[in-house]
């Protein structure tokens, strides 16, 4: 009798473990095989989610059907410290294992925005914030962070004009101000760098180069003109002469500037104004790109010290002052 009892109770328990086992592996199936995601979603996952909170969101966005298995198998597999935040795109026919994969990789998805060459600071600000990306008045707080600055790009660097590389970025909606800029100064360094060893074939410091480089991209839209542009303010600029330059008046001028450059702002004393200070400006004037560096590093083997605009987006060069006056007539009167 007691034997019989015995036989029954492991009975049940074999067949209780063996229960226990089949669900268990069901289970699992359905979290590696069965689609959770019906449709494509985008989710965001707030900074500062726990495994709760972002179950939670999952289960609300439709993204998952239950919470609490979510949470079992995030546990199990020992990913609740690993969750990242961001905004998360979850494509038709994902598993609830391929869900949870995703997050904890921080495959979040990517929006793009391109920054143009030649732009200043402040109007990379206004950019992005017109894009939604940052806030305009955070983004220039930052790009003013001196801790910041030195970190990025050591002591001795005031500013970060000139600095923020003109590029297609790829970004996640979670990104701040410092992330960005710090993104952008790193393509600056990784572009630069590599060419820097030209910097041997002409008279300039880094700093110099960028500035130079600035007012090249300022100067022309016409990529074939930039070594020329470049070779016009080197050769000025070995013989002592002033470079002349409007974009470097504008710059110096900050808000004053309307849109109208009147002849009495040439005469007007700013650091940067090039028609009163000899040589270049204390910093760059806006934020190059590749080609505007590499003309400053290579720059023509041409004599020109003038140029003026044809009207058409490109220039006329001379060598002499005469040259450029009959040019001046013909272009411009």
């Amino acid at each position: 009798m007691k034997s019989k009892k015995l036989l029954y109770i492991s009975t049940f328990f074999i067949i209780l473990l063996i229960l226990l086992g089949a669900s268990y592996l069901a289970i699992l199936h359905y979290i590696y095989n069965n689609p959770s995601v019906k449709e494509d979603v985008v989710v965001a996952i707030p900074e500062g989610s726990g495994l709760s909170g972002i179950s939670s969101k999952l289960l609300e966005s439709g993204v998952i059907v239950n919470d609490k298995l979510f949470i079992l198998f995030v546990i199990k597999e020992g990913w609740q410290d690993d969750l990242k935040a961001g905004e998360y795109k979850f494509e038709k026919g994902l598993t609830m294992s391929d869900v949870a994969n995703k997050i904890v990789q921080g495959d979040v998805q990517l929006d793009k925005v391109t920054i143009p060459e030649g732009l200043t600071v402040k109007e990379i600000a206004r950019l992005l914030d017109q894009k939604g990306i940052v806030p305009e008045s955070e983004f220039i707080n930052e790009t003013q962070n001196k801790e910041l600055i030195e970190d990025l790009l050591g002591p001795g660097v005031n500013s970060l004009e000139g600095y923020l590389f003109p590029e297609t970025y790829s970004y996640s909606r979670s990104l701040t101000s410092k992330e960005l800029i710090t993104l952008m100064v790193q393509r600056f360094k990784a572009v630069y760098e590599p060419l820097s060893s030209l910097r041997n074939k002409i008279n300039l410091t880094d700093t110099e180069i960028l500035t130079l480089a600035s007012i090249v991209e300022k100067e022309t839209g016409a990529g074939f003109e930039r070594p020329l542009i470049s070779a016009v303010f080197q050769n000025r600029l070995r013989i002592g002469m002033k470079l002349d330059s409007d974009p470097t008046v504008i710059y110096g001028m900050g808000n004053n500037y309307n849109g109208n450059l009147r002849k009495r702002d040439l005469r007007q004393y700013t650091e940067y104004n090039t028609y009163v200070i000899k040589g270049l400006p204390p910093s760059p004037i806006a934020n190059p790109g590749e080609d505007s560096i590499m003309a400053v590093l290579n720059p023509a083997d041409v004599k020109y010290l003038y140029f003026v605009s044809k009207g058409d987006g490109t220039h006329h060069f001379s060598n002499s002052l005469r040259e450029h006056q009959n040019a001046v007539n013909k272009y411009q009167r």
